[in-house]
């Protein structure tokens, strides 16, 4: 009975632990086969965090983008407010660098530029968190500006669409657009259209619901290291998408069942020993 009850739990044992494996080599490769679509989610929360982190935390200025810039700067020509003029066209300027800094370095270099966009945001994070107080508040979000415009122009889209992680308005339209041609056509591509520009949308809500909450909770300095947590996320979702994951072959199957084997008569004699 002690034989049989070894062998059971052996068995239980092996057979929990070959589980756990293949439910971690299911798990690795789902997110590698969806890596694109997942990292654009993942970096469209973080667009929203920028956004909402901005507005709430330097006097509803939106460093993600330039519409709202220039209706405000024509309001300041208008009124003559040169400075506050001044200042908005260096908010395009920067917001320029990020554009043209992205492109360079994706067609002259090597570099792999979804990991240099992680590390440009959280520089962009930082560095507005050190900035004084007392600058303007479109000045305190000079860097999300060039960050932002580092992020557009390296996670420009996924699954073959294109789509913006730093504003939502097209993501919004190419949502709707999908789920009417889907409700008319029942083509499953109109889906997959529909769900990817839909999820877009909802996790960068939630990005900038992360970012005003940040702000509310923690001040202007520490909320934007709240923004740190999903850039994290990303980077380790690119680590998993760049591990090797293997199926095992017939031949290390049954090399694997032969060693079990061996292990199970060796137990087996040992305890016919202690008899």
């Amino acid at each position: 009975r002690n034989l049989e009850h070894v062998f059971m739990l052996k068995g239980q044992i092996i057979h929990d632990i070959i589980m756990r494996r293949k439910a971690v080599q299911i798990m690795i490769k789902t997110i590698q086969r969806r890596l694109d679509a997942i990292l654009h989610w993942n970096i469209s929360f973080v667009g929203g965090f920028l956004g909402g982190y901005a507005i709430l935390s330097h006097a509803g200025v939106f460093g993600s983008a330039q519409t709202g810039n220039l209706m405000e700067m024509a309001s300041n020509v208008r009124f003559m407010e040169w400075e506050e003029v001044g200042l908005r066209l260096l908010a395009m300027v920067i917001f320029a660098c990020g554009v043209i800094a992205s492109y360079m370095l994706t067609n002259y270099t090597n570099l792999h530029m979804r990991k240099l966009a992680i590390w440009v945001d959280a520089a962009g994070l930082g560095l507005t968190a050190l900035l004084p107080d007392w600058f303007s508040p479109i000045a305190g979000v000079y860097p999300i500006f060039f960050c932002s415009a580092f992020q557009w122009g390296v996670y420009s889209g996924a699954d073959g669409f294109n789509s913006a992680t730093v504003f939502i308005t097209n993501n919004f339209k190419q949502s709707v657009l999908g789920w009417t041609q889907y409700a008319l056509t029942k083509d499953k591509e109109f889906k997959r259209k529909a769900v990817l520009y839909s999820n877009t949308v909802l996790m960068f809500f939630l990005g900038a619901l992360l970012g005003v909450t940040g702000v509310a909770a923690f001040g202007n300095a520490l909320g934007a290291c709240v923004g740190f947590i999903p850039l994290a996320v990303a980077r380790i979702f690119i680590s998993i998408g760049e591990l090797p994951v293997e199926d095992e072959t017939p031949e290390e199957t049954e090399e694997e069942a032969e060693e079990m084997m061996e292990e199970a008569k060796i137990l087996e004699k040992e305890e016919k020993k202690k008899i």
